[in-house]
């Protein structure tokens, strides 16, 4: 009981802190997340240093993202998402490919061993899209194109990144890359025909019962089934998991059922808020102090390299320059999926303390500045897409030359 008393007061801070930063962050025009994330850092050990990263936190905050992202997944339109299916790959490809190059040079210029300079630049392949999630719930554009793009491209970008991760490991540990691959290749067919035979059943029976409480908990424990098959047993993040069982489901109900109103009170009332405020505590300036040089170049090419890759992959695509660049500065944030495998490469020897920090505050400023962005090209996106009204004629002159004015101008008669 005395640690259980311990962390009651830490957690309603974090609650009540989340919640106060997050309408102030709406007031001030930024979306709720930038506010949470702050809000983490101010407290955490980078600043104030008035709250610390525990294991507590940490594992309610994998349960925030895991839940995030099965909410993500059930709102994701499969039809959108089949629309832009070619730039969402694209998008993902051209994310992964820049990133990789634009860390390994790096790298390589700082003088870090070359395989150490491609880890590098693997972790900097990684996409994090639960800010960008967020921050298009805020701004209502999830269902848009440009969002179902950002969310396709970031499946596909984290197939690409753990297949990057898994040469790399590989090229380090010795263990057989075919093996993950396979693993890989068979899980996410089998994860999808598993979920569409099982719900519907699930739904039938919650129908015929009237338990709809406990069809709430039986799809709870299904995320986390999903979530923790997915990287035991497919090699892919525990968030695919959690995603791709957010779309099975999104086909069978609406944002009305009490299943995803549930879940949506459970996550944003609770586990979310933990989440993001975790980002903002695991920030570190030693990194920075280490060589802000590195930092400087770290940041530069995680930020313009995703924006330019993932950005001119979904022109390429076929989708227009306001929504391309919309994808692009979606797939900014790194997020948890680089601080896994970051911890990997630490733990494998791959990446050192200092270059470990300087990462993590790569992580938090990719994560800071992507709701802004995000919601600078929406806005500049709007902007362009304004045309001022054609007057109703085919020449200016008309005007001027035709005995009978328009329709729309009123006669002498009618005014006196």
């Amino acid at each position: 009981m005395p640690t259980t008393l311990s962390l009651l007061l830490p957690l309603a801070g974090i609650l009540a802190g989340a919640r106060g930063a997050a309408l102030l962050s709406r007031r001030l025009g930024f979306p709720a997340v930038f506010g949470e994330l702050i809000l983490g850092f101010l407290v955490g050990p980078a600043l104030l240093n008035l709250l610390q990263p525990s294991e507590l936190i940490h594992f309610l905050a994998d349960i925030g993202v895991i839940l995030l992202m099965f909410l993500a997944g059930l709102e994701t339109d499969l039809h959108t998402v089949r629309s832009v299916g070619r730039a969402a790959a694209l998008a993902a490809l051209g994310g992964v490919i820049l990133p990789l190059a634009g860390g390994f040079a790096l790298g390589i210029g700082s003088g870090i061993p070359a395989r150490n300079a491609l880890f590098l630049g693997a972790v900097l392949t990684a996409t994090s899209v639960s800010v960008s999630v967020q921050t298009l719930r805020d701004l209502g554009k999830l269902n848009s194109p440009q969002g179902a793009a950002i969310l396709s491209a970031a499946i596909i970008d984290d197939l690409l990144g753990v297949i990057v991760f898994a040469i790399v490991m590989s090229l380090e540990s010795g263990s057989p890359l075919l093996t993950t691959l396979l693993r890989m290749s068979l899980f996410l067919p089998a994860a999808w025909i598993a979920g569409n035979w099982l719900l519907p059943r699930l739904l039938q029976w919650e129908k015929r019962s009237g338990h709809r409480e406990a069809s709430l908990g039986i799809v709870v424990a299904l995320v986390l089934l999903y979530a923790w098959a997915a990287e035991a047993l497919g090699s892919v993040a525990t968030i695919t998991g959690a995603y791709i069982l957010g779309t099975i489901v999104g086909r069978h109900i609406d944002e009305s059922h009490p299943i995803h109103q549930g879940i949506s009170a459970l996550s944003f009332g609770f586990f979310v808020p933990v989440f993001f405020v975790n980002i903002g505590l695991q920030a570190r300036l030693d990194g920075f102090l280490a060589s802000p040089v590195l930092t400087l170049g770290l940041t530069g090419i995680a930020t313009i390299s995703k924006i330019i890759g993932s950005g001119l992959g979904a022109r390429l695509g076929g989708m227009s320059a306001g929504q391309a660049l919309q994808v692009g500065c979606g797939m900014v944030s790194r997020g948890e999926v680089a601080l896994v495998i970051a911890g990997a490469g630490m733990a494998g020897g791959l990446l050192d303390s200092t270059i470990f920090s300087i990462l993590i505050l790569v992580t938090l400023t990719t994560t800071l500045i992507t709701p802004p962005l995000l919601r600078l090209a929406a806005n500049l996106s709007s902007l362009r897409s304004l045309r001022f009204p054609s007057l109703p004629v085919a020449n200016w002159r008309d005007y001027c030359v035709d005995e009978q004015p328009p329709s729309f101008i009123p006669s002498l008669e009618e005014t006196s």
